[in-house]
This record gives C-alpha cells, sequence and structure tokens, in this order.
C-alpha cells in the first residue's frame, strides 16, 4: 500500500497543479506577462537612457524589417526616430519607409540635402493650407531632424502611400513650374481650374495635362493625385491599402536586399488584419515577404495616453471611445517611457473574454506595445 501511496500523491500533485493552471485567465497571463517582460527608458535630453531602448536598438541587429507603428506628429516620435536610424545604421539599414506618396517621399530626400531641412519644412508648411500645411506628417524642426539622419547615414526615403489631399497643389505647381514657358502659357487657365479646387481636381483636367507633357517622373504625380482623389471620395481603404503594397514592392523589387525601417501609423504596420479598416495591410503584407524569405519582421505598436483638444486635456483611459486598450493605457508613467515584450501570449490566450476586444487585437497584431509620456498638442 506504502508503494501505492507516493505515486498517488504525485498524481494528485501533477493533476492539482494542471488544474491551477487551466485557471489563469487572459487578464491573468496579460498581467503575469506586464510583471515579468516590461523595461523603461527616460529620454529628457538628447539620448534615450534605459533597458527599453537598448531592447528597440536590437531589434535592428535581429530583424531585418522594423516597424513602429506610431501616433502621428509627435514632435518626441520623430527625435527617437533619427536616433533610432543610427542604431539601424550601424546594422546595415538604410531605407527608411514613411506614410506618404513616393512623390512626396522624393521630396523630402531632396529637402534633406538642403542647408536647412528645418527651414526648407517651415517655409513649405507656411505655404500650405492654414494649420495643415503641405506635406503629411513632416513639418517641424524634429520632423527635419530625421530628414539630416537620412542625409548623414544615406539612407533612401521610400513613400508608399496615395498622395494626400493637402499636398495635391504642391504636386500639381510642380509639374506646371517643370514645364516651358510656351506650355505654361497654354495650360495657365487649365492648372488654375485646377488648383480652385484642389481638394478634388477634375479628372478630365488632370489627364489633359498628364498627356501635354513628356517626363515620366511628373506625370506620375498626376497619376497619384487621381487615384488619390478617388480613394478619398470613396473611403476605399481596400485600395489604399493595394497601392501601399503596389508602391513597397516597386521599391523593394529594385533593392530586394533592403533593411528596411517603417515609421507609419499603427493601423498599416499590423499582422493579419488591421485594427481600424479590417484589411490586409502592408505590414502584413511584410510580414508574409519576411515568412517566405526567411527573414525577420517585428512590429511595435506605439500609442499616447494624453492629447490636448481646445486647451482641453484628454485622457484616452476614460474615454468612450477610447483609441488605445486600457490595460495598456494604465502603464503610463509621466516620466518615462514603457515597453511592454507581448510575444509570448499569442500562443498561450484562451479567448476567455477576460480582457477587451481592442488588448487581444494588439496582442494578436503586434509584437511589442510602447507607452509614450508625452501629452499630445
Amino acid at each position: 500500500m506504502k508503494h501505492l501511496l507516493f505515486p498517488l500523491l504525485l498524481f494528485i500533485s501533477f493533476c492539482s497543479s494542471a488544474q491551477a493552471k487551466k485557471k489563469l485567465s487572459d487578464q491573468d497571463k496579460l498581467n503575469n506577462c506586464i510583471s515579468t517582460h516590461t523595461q523603461y527608458f527616460t529620454f529628457n535630453d538628447e539620448n534615450p537612457s534605459g533597458n527599453a531602448w537598448d531592447t528597440l536598438k536590437s531589434l535592428f541587429e535581429k530583424n531585418e524589417f522594423v516597424a513602429w507603428g506610431e501616433y502621428h506628429n509627435s514632435p518626441l516620435l520623430s527625435r527617437l526616430t533619427a536616433l533610432a536610424m543610427a542604431a539601424a545604421s550601424k546594422h546595415g539599414y538604410r531605407t527608411l519607409c514613411v506614410e506618404t506618396s513616393p512623390f512626396v517621399a522624393s521630396e523630402l530626400m531632396r529637402i534633406s540635402r538642403t542647408n536647412s531641412p528645418s527651414n526648407t519644412l517651415e517655409k513649405i508648411f507656411n505655404a500650405g493650407y492654414p494649420g495643415i500645411g503641405t506635406l503629411p506628417f513632416f513639418r517641424t524642426k524634429e520632423d527635419a531632424q530625421i530628414l539630416h539622419a537620412a542625409d548623414k547615414l544615406k539612407y533612401d526615403i521610400w513613400g508608399i502611400d496615395q498622395e494626400f489631399q493637402m499636398a495635391f497643389s504642391y504636386g500639381i505647381k510642380k509639374v506646371y513650374d517643370a514645364q516651358s514657358l510656351k506650355t505654361r502659357t497654354r495650360f495657365q487657365p487649365l492648372v488654375d481650374s485646377l488648383l480652385a479646387r484642389w481638394w478634388y481636381p477634375d479628372t478630365k483636367l488632370i489627364d489633359s495635362l498628364k498627356n501635354a507633357i513628356r517626363h515620366k517622373k511628373l506625370k506620375s504625380i498626376l497619376d497619384d493625385i487621381r487615384i488619390s482623389k478617388e480613394i478619398y471620395r470613396d473611403g476605399d481603404n481596400e485600395g489604399r491599402a493595394m497601392l501601399m503594397k503596389k508602391n513597397f514592392f516597386r521599391y523593394y523589387n529594385k533593392s530586394p536586399n533592403s533593411k528596411v525601417f517603417f515609421k507609419m501609423g499603427s493601423n498599416h504596420l499590423a499582422k493579419g488584419i488591421n485594427l481600424q479598416t479590417n484589411v490586409y495591410d502592408i505590414g502584413n503584407a511584410v510580414y508574409e515577404l519576411a515568412q517566405r524569405s526567411g527573414r525577420n519582421f517585428t512590429n511595435v505598436y506605439i500609442m499616447v495616453r494624453y492629447t490636448t483638444e481646445k486647451g482641453q486635456l484628454i485622457d484616452d483611459f476614460y474615454c468612450e471611445n477610447n483609441e488605445n486598450p486600457k490595460v495598456f493605457s494604465g502603464l503610463y508613467d509621466q516620466s518615462k517611457w514603457v515597453l511592454v515584450d507581448i510575444r509570448s501570449l499569442r500562443t498561450r490566450l484562451n479567448y476567455d473574454n477576460s480582457l477587451s476586444r481592442d488588448a487581444y487585437a494588439v496582442i494578436e497584431k503586434y509584437d511589442y506595445v510602447l507607452v509614450s509620456p508625452e501629452v499630445m498638442q
């Protein structure tokens, strides 16, 4: 009997342990993950400091594609991006992929080589629509730091998105100004008509101008405007995602061994179907490219908790239609950046509804969550 008792106790102990493990909810698993896989860094002056920044830099060593899924128009993120580009360059990165059109990307490359990218961006912004500017996501001295880094470190900038409405007039003027005096005189009334309805220029007028010019790159500017205005009109998220992938592979096929650092809105860089528009976006395309080619892809979901609107502080944690999962907003620390490695959770979740739907989505689609201390203006 004594010989049977010890194995029986071991069996009971094993079963009890297994049952205890089964009782862990997804919320418990996330809490355990946060407690053991969270790091921090501070960024008050010129250089970030802390384990989390070391981890972010190490991603460039371990991956050929690194994606920062950002919240837009952040001066702090622009400064961090310039520093990350320097870290990435030590591991062979020479490509930055951004959420602009190919034409705007070429303009950013040109501006990066000017004596003062900051002054150039400011002039272009002031010449654009009041309060909106001209070039999407590039307007401040902090944004200019990215361009300075691109020039110094010999980066190519790939723009894979549609042409944004704010840049329609800028592109049309670039095409027009590049023509001979005779052509400009002939087409001035047409161009004036296009600019009068800059947010939705007439397709026939665009095509008339396009047919009158020879330069292939100038024609492509007008093509992008024509395609983009229809995306805007129809709210065509599927078409926009397809355009991003088409533009990306046009670049990539010319440089198939490129290591690419993506700085785009977090929605576009998800693995699988994206968060907001429910399409297979560029992030998933690059993730599958990495799998097919035996390369590595890592994405980071970067979020901000606090914003200001008309002088009022908005706390996303308490918003009814919160933009980010509250479980991650709750990690906010006003003095430091918070980085959580959530990769281990994807194979451990039971989907027992102990987490919110948006929390499950972020865990499914991203490798890391980075919570910013910034209060967005």
